[in-house]
């Protein structure tokens, strides 16, 4: 059994129904040669959205990552080169079913690189280290969650050794990556088959496999399965004949449209070995495509061409090919350009004096919560690029004042001709003002938090964070159903519940938080109905006072605890 994806074994509607023709008429354009080697080959591109960015895997390189784990030990820290060498042949030749002498030269040795550009294009080329690479075969198959997350071929447990399948690792804030985590394929195991290979669908609800599993019409077939839990995805559903054929279909991408799938294959009539194909899917459903469209030359020859990575804004396709000897990676251009962003413009505004004010836009993915990126206005006037298709929080943050919200979703089914004006508004967080949250949920009659609430917490530390001089209360509030002592004491748990998540997930110190329980004492309406009462059950946060010196008392008390 293979453990990895080895060598050739291995936008709108419009848009796609104009790609082939358009692609003819293009030029192919191979990478310079930091990125393409002239004796070894470079396969898999994986392109950011912005083209500044690009993994690719390199094989047989004598430049690789040494890292061999075994039962908790690094080998190539405690073992001589020789030893090393002849412990890392045993170890491939076990993985092949034949006798490797030379690991250093063996298509097993198989590193990720990264290209970034600099200068010109992807002209700056480095070798990331552990954990993206060890001694084993590596390579990304692709990026999700904002390019914040990665699937990787391989599952390497953390006491050493190696397992096929798949696995994910995230970027944390510092731009290091994690250990690999497995990924469990329901009706997969590790019974997985020579070569497979991966793309990401929906943002990582969704993956597309290439497998040789039950249903499949002859060698690999293609697959959707779609995500279960963190780390879990279902039964694959085979995608069906119009997309796969008696012959291997392999290296799966599917365009950041959601439509728009790119495959290799070596099926009947293609120019020779594998070529690049495309197909449409035409609604909501796995099963319903296109007819496959085989691109012609000058990008499918008689060699193998495979591996495509199709870049939505520049109408770039990435891919490899052996067309000169070795594999080598490739672009061209097959359509024109498509924004995959929605230029966002606004004015900061004082609330109360309706004046603009220097201050930071921050815009946060509503799913992960990560900022995605930020303006630093210095007249008042902000523009940020919005992606398109997810949902997004817009706001500006200033010492003193308190932002307004607003939430951004620009379907990628829209297009957008012009900039999209959005205004926000600062309030001046003064003594005896609230805090403007969203409600805070929790499970019924408890002092449970709920963990959709978690978000608006995190939303509140970071004002405190930011303003270390505030002081606030936390009041809790019911509507009038229950007897008075009880409904007192909920609305008291409450509030006591949400100054220590603030304390022990916030880091904020306990004594710039006073809580107090209301119960029914503070309604806003009359409670007739539950709509009514529904209002009535509440939490405001309140600024008590300011300050100065709060800070420094801060950390005493810190130290105290």
């Amino acid at each position: 059994m293979s453990y990895f994806m080895k060598g050739w074994g291995s936008l709108f509607l419009l848009i796609f129904s104009c790609i082939s023709l358009f692609a003819q008429q293009r030029q192919v354009e191979q990478l310079h040669l930091g990125i393409n080697t002239k004796f070894y080959d470079e396969i898999a591109p994986i392109i950011s959205k912005n083209e500044q960015t690009m993994f690719f895997t390199r094989q047989g390189y004598p430049i690789y990552n040494k890292t061999l784990v075994e039962k908790g030990v690094d080998l190539s820290k405690t073992l001589e080169a020789d030893s090393y060498q002849k412990k890392l042949s045993e170890i491939f030749s076990s993985i092949s079913g034949n006798l490797i002498t030379n690991p250093a030269t063996s298509s097993f040795n198989q590193d990720i690189w990264l290209a970034q550009t600099k200068n010109n294009l992807l002209d700056q080329v480095s070798h990331p280290g552990a954990p993206l690479n060890n001694a084993f075969p590596n390579s990304l198959c692709a990026l999700y969650n904002n390019e914040q997350s990665a699937i990787v071929i391989n599952q390497f447990p953390k006491e050493g050794g190696i397992h096929p399948g798949f696995s994910v690792c995230h970027k944390n804030k510092s731009g290091n990556w994690s250990d690999p985590a497995p990924i469990t394929i329901e009706g997969i195991d590790n019974n997985i088959a020579p070569e497979v290979s991966l793309a990401v669908a929906e943002e990582g609800e969704a993956i597309i496999l290439s497998l040789d599993h039950k249903g499949a019409y002859g060698g690999n077939d293609l697959f959707v399965a779609f995500r279960t839990g963190e780390n879990t995805f279902g039964k694959p559903i085979h995608l069906g004949p119009a997309v796969n054929s008696q012959s291997h279909e392999k290296a799966p991408f599917l365009s950041s449209d959601g439509k728009t799938m790119f495959f290799s294959s070596n099926r009947q009539n293609v120019l020779g070995g594998y070529d690049l194909f495309m197909v449409y899917r035409l609604d909501d459903s796995w099963t319903n495509w296109t007819a496959p469209n085989r691109f012609l030359s000058p990008i499918n020859t008689s060699a193998n061409e495979g591996f495509p990575c199709f870049n939505r804004s520049s109408g770039y396709l990435y891919f490899s090919s052996d067309r000169n000897g070795s594999s080598d990676i490739f672009r061209v251009s097959i359509a024109p350009p498509i924004s995959e962003e929605v230029r966002v413009v606004g004015n900061i505004l004082d609330k109360t004096r309706k004046r603009r004010q220097d201050a930071t836009v921050l815009l946060r993915s509503k799913e992960s919560g990560i900022y995605q990126s930020t303006f630093v206005s210095t007249n008042g006037y902000y523009e940020i690029n919005v992606p398109m298709g997810k949902t997004f929080q817009i706001l500006a943050q200033k010492p003193g004042y308190q932002s307004n919200r607003k939430t951004l979703n620009f379907k990628k089914s829209d297009v957008y001709f012009k900039e999209f004006h959005i205004n926000l508004a600062l309030k001046p967080l003064e003594q005896g003002t609230t805090i403007d949250l969203n409600t805070i949920y929790f499970k019924k009659s408890t002092a449970v938090i709920l963990p959709e609430s978690f978000g608006e917490l995190d939303y509140l530390s970071e004002i405190l964070i930011q303003n270390k001089s505030l002081v606030i209360s936390i009041e809790g509030h019911t509507d009038n159903q229950g007897g008075k002592a009880s409904l007192k004491r909920l609305s008291q748990e409450r509030a006591e519940i949400i100054k220590k998540h603030l304390i022990r997930k916030g880091g904020i110190t306990k004594n710039r938080i006073q809580v107090e329980g209301f119960g029914d004492t503070h309604p806003l309406n009359n409670n007739s109905s539950e709509a009514l009462r529904q209002q009535n059950r509440r939490v405001e946060i309140k600024v008590v006072r300011i300050e100065a010196d709060t800070e420094t008392e801060a950390t005493t008390v810190l130290k105290d605890n």
